[in-house]
């Protein structure tokens, strides 16, 4: 019994490592926020870091197939806008044409990623710029109307309910069951060894679009969720998701190279950066020293853990 539960954390430093920095993290929050681990306090942060958790699990998606995505931003904003313009339509029509627009646009970026034989970063970076100027058309100024019902019971609860928190443990549940699918596994493959995944009979750029529509819908939902939040739409608010979901999953120890990495730690990652980010707010440190030492933590925080990962395959 020793033994499996070592081999058990082995196989999961990097989920319990962010875990203990998490308690660490939650305790020092808790000198600010006493109330921080109530029903309505937990609430109110699940629905701020919602977003970035989502975006985060969709960079790490792109990363897993070893791509990445400097659009991510753009794409959040883009389904931000669409569902924020459409809610006045039914906010379940206003979902499903926010959703279908980020998979597309996703899928897009796959396509290009894909058959281009150009590197994914130089691919979405020009994608970013694309999917921004169409953001823009949609919504040309912040704007929109989300149902002030749904807007409350997002932000504050429904019937004793976090339903931020319910789409985080639902969005995971999801992962888990695709991880197991044959997609799931070719993911895996292709971003561990493209050659090698296709001569084994993979299709690679079948499964390349794939993570990048699947990531479109990971981002889709953070664009939702980010309109519910805050009752409007903003063109122009996405751009900070971007290198902050590729912080949160460099964090969490998914590989740049691909075919490394799980998204509960990217989940746990993201719960760190929101948490990190509310603590310097409440420093009351000026907006420039916060970002200074957001950046600083967040570099220490990622070459400790790189070189540990050394350590370990050494």
């Amino acid at each position: 019994m020793p033994e499996r539960l070592g081999n058990v954390l082995r196989g999961n430093l990097d989920v319990v490592g962010l875990g203990a920095l998490l308690v660490v993290l939650l305790a020092a929050y808790r000198h600010y926020d006493p109330e921080v681990f109530t029903g309505a306090s937990i609430t109110i942060l699940s629905a701020q870091f919602l977003p970035l958790i989502l975006a985060a699990m969709g960079q790490s998606t792109i990363m897993l197939a070893g791509g990445i995505d400097l659009s991510l931003g753009s794409v959040l904003a883009l389904a931000m806008a669409v569902f924020a313009v459409r809610a006045d339509d039914g906010v379940l029509i206003a979902a499903v044409t926010a959703l279908a627009v980020a998979a597309a646009t996703g899928a897009a970026n796959g396509v290009l990623v894909a058959y281009a034989g150009l590197p994914p970063i130089i691919v979405t970076l020009a994608a970013s710029f694309l999917w921004g100027g169409v953001t823009l058309v949609v919504l040309p100024k912040p704007g929109g109307s989300v149902p002030s019902g749904l807007v409350n019971a997002y932000n504050n609860g429904w019937n004793g309910i976090a339903l931020p928190f319910l789409v985080i443990g639902v969005v995971l549940l999801l992962w888990k069951a695709v991880r197991t699918t044959r997609f799931g596994l070719s993911l895996y493959a292709v971003g561990g060894n493209e050659h090698g995944a296709y001569a084994s009979g993979i299709g690679v750029r079948k499964v390349k679009i794939g993570a990048y529509a699947l990531a479109g819908v990971f981002v889709g939902l953070a664009g939702i969720g980010l309109a519910v939040q805050t009752g409007s739409g903003d063109a122009t608010i996405g751009a900070p998701y971007t290198l902050n979901s590729i912080a949160a999953s460099v964090l969490a120890g998914v590989s740049f190279f691909g075919g490394v990495g799980q998204l509960r730690a990217t989940v746990l990652a993201a719960l760190l950066i929101g948490l990190l980010t509310n603590l310097l707010l409440f420093t009351g440190l000026s907006p420039f020293y916060q970002l200074i030492m957001q950046g600083a933590v967040l570099i220490v925080a990622i070459t400790v853990k790189t070189f540990a990962t050394r350590e370990r395959t050494d």
